[in-house]
């Protein structure tokens, strides 16, 4: 798939989502993207994660 063509193709499903009243807020935005960033610098170490405190 072209890059042009895949630009199209989200394009269109986001539209479908907020036609049918899909949508997202900022702050649900800005949440998941800080879990998001949060999740990819701070990786957990299970051992740690399984002892108690």
């Amino acid at each position: 798939m072209e890059a042009n063509e895949a630009l199209v193709a989200l394009l269109q499903k986001s539209h479908a989502q907020a036609v049918a009243g899909q949508t997202l807020t900022m702050d649900e935005v800005e949440r998941f993207m800080h879990d998001k960033v949060y999740e990819l610098t701070h990786p957990m170490d299970t051992y740690c994660v399984a002892e108690p405190l």
